[in-house]
């Protein structure tokens, strides 16, 4: 998926979980246990034309070269880029940005420029995950992400233009169980 003009990013935080899963031995009990004092950020974008993209990037924050890894191959060269007041969001790679306006809480929105839709659509989702399915695991996380676009993009309206681009959507995240895997690796090596 490409975006292109005023697009609005934003960072979501989730609580870290395993909801379901059983231990095994003590020691995973208290590894699961440390885990669960994080959360999970998920990188959400959004572009006035609908287009959407929300990516599990792994645990507490969002990085900047994850953000540039991300979204500098799917923006175009004349693209406005509303992010909040963070630092990984400030300092973005800007060569191929036309502009990049920080919007903070003491900020006024100049007309078109907000994060309203975007933040509108976070809290949608994590409505949907909490109050449907009453939290998920975190392994799952990422197909729960792309199984909410898909239905908002497509099936809200009940009319579905172009299948290919939505099976294209629907399988661009097949490696989630990889990053789920090195993201409780990465975490096992700096608590040994």
């Amino acid at each position: 998926v490409n975006f292109f003009g005023i697009m609005e990013i934003d960072e979501l935080k989730l609580k870290y979980s395993e909801k379901g899963r059983r231990y095994k031995t003590l020691e995973e009990y208290l590894l699961a246990q440390e885990l669960k004092t994080h959360n999970v950020a998920v990188l959400s974008m959004i572009d006035r034309s609908g287009n959407m993209l929300c990516k599990l990037t792994g645990l507490d924050n969002v990085k900047r070269d994850q953000i540039d890894k991300i979204l500098l191959a799917r923006i175009s060269k004349n693209a406005v880029i509303c992010s909040p007041d963070n630092e990984e969001f400030k300092n973005l790679k800007t060569q191929s940005i036309k502009d990049k306006t920080i919007i903070t809480k003491r900020t006024k929105k100049y007309g078109q420029h907000g994060l309203s839709i975007v933040k509108d659509k976070e809290n949608d989702f994590a409505r949907w995950i909490n109050y449907t399915f009453r939290g998920v695991a975190t392994k799952y996380l990422q197909s729960y992400i792309m199984w909410y676009v898909v239905k908002d993009k497509y099936l809200l309206n009940r009319v579905i233009n172009d299948i290919g681009r939505m099976l294209n959507l629907a399988a661009s995240d097949w490696d989630a169980w990889y990053v789920y895997m090195r993201l409780r690796l990465k975490h096992r090596e700096k608590l040994t």
